[in-house]
């Protein structure tokens, strides 16, 4: 059984239609891509999984257990944790108080603690820069303390949307080191992405969402192929033809 199961998933914004029967899955422990075009629909899909977003049919289960109709906090405690674009961070607070804002949900002070001191360990810049205010942070910095907020909740699964975005080559590159840490210790990884290059070697799987719909499926090699991926973004073959 799936960690996370989507099925037939539709979600509309008024007369628009952003998802159109998305069904995906991600087995524990996977690191699994979602790549597309702007607007194809792929931060809606997070959201809708994460709870902020009401689908209007389709469902989605966690763990064996449907998420719907459940709030964002309730989705939280479930062990499923989202790292937003932008990173939204509260750039007035410090980087511990970003951190420990991570585990609001959490009740054990001493296990949060410990959480915090093996955050900081983890991410020694975080450890450097502990006293220093979220928004001083260069863009690379900033996304590491985004994730390890969202891993001092203890999610079973992290969720990422864009999180290269506006970040240097040699800094994406850093973050994904990271990402794919994480994965080997065992974290289960669902990243969306508009660039394929930047998951194509950590992927184990990957996704193509198209226009709201999923329009191939399959091992990251499936978009090596220029031609391949113009029919799988844009909906051309290789002669240019409408696929």
């Amino acid at each position: 059984m799936s960690l996370l199961a989507v099925d037939d998933l539709a979600v509309r914004y008024g007369p628009i239609a952003a998802l159109r029967g998305v069904s995906i899955a991600v087995d524990e422990g996977e690191f699994v891509g979602i790549v597309g075009p702007n607007g194809a629909g792929k931060s809606t899909l997070l959201f809708s999984i994460t709870g902020a977003v009401r689908a209007q049919s389709g469902s989605v289960s966690f763990c064996g257990q449907t998420l719907s109709g459940l709030a964002p906090e309730d989705i939280v405690r479930r062990g499923m944790a989202l790292v937003p674009e932008g990173r939204e961070l509260f750039g007035e607070l410090t980087v511990e108080e970003n951190l420990r804002l991570g585990a609001t949900i959490r009740r054990d002070r001493r296990g949060v603690e410990a959480d915090v001191r093996a955050q900081m360990a983890a991410f020694p810049i975080l450890a450097e820069r502990r006293r220093a205010r979220a928004e001083k942070l260069s863009g690379g910095e900033q996304q590491m303390l985004a994730v390890a907020r969202a891993l001092m909740g203890r999610p079973r699964m992290l969720l990422l949307d864009e999180p290269s975005l506006g970040l240097a080559p040699l800094i994406t590159r850093q973050v994904y080191e990271t990402l794919s840490g994480l994965n080997r210790e065992g974290m289960t990884i669902l990243v969306v992405e508009q660039n394929p290059a930047r998951i194509i070697d950590v992927a184990q799987r990957v996704y193509v969402l198209r226009s709201g719909r999923i329009a191939r499926t399959g091992p990251p090699d499936i978009l090596s192929r220029r031609e391949e991926l113009d029919e799988a973004y844009f909906g051309f073959d290789e002669h240019g033809r409408d696929a």
